[in-house]
């Protein structure tokens, strides 16, 4: 009991909390972007999966940095075919991104095969770039608080602090911009807005390719920093997770945060206690976040029945 409660408490594993959570909180934020303005994007599982192997491949003959923008591209391109299907050709937003899914999943193995000559499973042969972490070593200099912070601090992914900043720049373009009233209005009740003057098919697109984005930078993160590579179907599901934590954190960037610290840490549990236990099946800790966004999805739909009825009364 001694043994877990140092792990859980220590840098270490904090770090590992860090690393885990990031390419889940942009996935989130984006799916936030998304619900926000009435278009469920559930298709961030595959933009993340085709953003990871995007910035693998370009990584291997660009800087990093640009190969995190290839895979940034790479699902907000998704987000324009998605939005071009479902505004353009009316077709089911739903249908579409599970097509979306469909797609990413068997076309990544086709085109890591067509990379790598022939393998299938993993990107082992392509010499791939990695993420830089952001090092705080002048932290030693702070007397006192500083040696105790910085193992805290120091080594996150470069995505890791941008992923924080996005979460108040989401935050401050939602609920202190025009444009976030706009978003937020076409999402409540679109009638209004287009009644306004406002596109609603196009606030929509706008908000579909940015959250197409935002997975595609948290598929860089998860295989140029918490993995170095990509492997076959390595999302895990992750994307689904996404959109159960954006209900689970009631649709706000904040929640949304600690919705996906929850998940993260579930995560690094996973990765952790299996070492500590030898008996212990990762298994059932890997199971955790896909229960939570079950009961999450349930008490949003419960919860959604409940304000219809109360509607129905007045």
């Amino acid at each position: 009991m001694m043994e877990i409660i140092l792990t859980v408490f220590s840098a270490t594993f904090f770090v590992t909390i860090i690393r885990t959570t990031t390419p889940l909180l942009l996935a989130t934020l984006g799916g936030l972007i998304a619900d926000l303005s009435g278009a469920l994007n559930v298709a961030l599982e595959g933009q993340m999966l085709v953003g990871c192997l995007t910035a693998v491949i370009v990584s291997v003959y660009a800087p990093w940095y640009v190969a995190v923008l290839a895979g940034l591209a790479a699902g907000g391109l998704l987000g324009i075919v998605m939005a071009f299907f479902a505004y353009r050709l009316k077709a089911d937003i739903i249908l579409v991104g599970f097509a979306i899914n469909i797609f990413a999943a068997g076309g990544t193995v086709f085109a890591l095969a067509l990379a790598t000559g022939g393998d299938k499973g993993t990107s082992i042969n392509l010499q791939s770039k990695a993420i830089p972490a952001v090092d705080l070593s002048f932290l030693d200099t702070i007397p006192a608080i500083g040696p105790l912070v910085k193992p805290f601090l120091s080594g996150h992914s470069v995505l890791s602090w941008v992923a924080a900043l996005l979460v108040f720049g989401v935050w401050y373009f939602l609920y202190r911009t025009p444009w976030g009233l706009w978003l937020r209005g076409v999402g409540e009740y679109p009638a209004a807005p287009e009644a306004a003057g406002i596109p609603v098919a196009r606030v929509r697109t706008l908000s579909l390719v940015v959250s197409g984005a935002l997975a595609g930078m948290g598929g860089a993160q998860l295989a140029m920093f918490n993995y170095v590579g990509f492997t076959r179907d390595m999302t895990a599901g992750r994307g689904f997770i996404a959109l159960g934590a954006v209900l689970l954190g009631a649709r706000h960037p904040v929640g949304a945060l600690l919705a996906a610290l929850l998940f993260g840490t579930f995560e690094a549990f996973a990765v952790v206690l299996p070492g500590l236990f030898n008996w212990f099946p990762a298994e059932l800790i890997r199971m955790i976040p896909f229960v939570v966004t079950i009961l999450a999805l349930v008490l949003f739909s419960v919860r959604a029945q409940r304000a219809l009825a109360l509607r129905g009364a007045r």
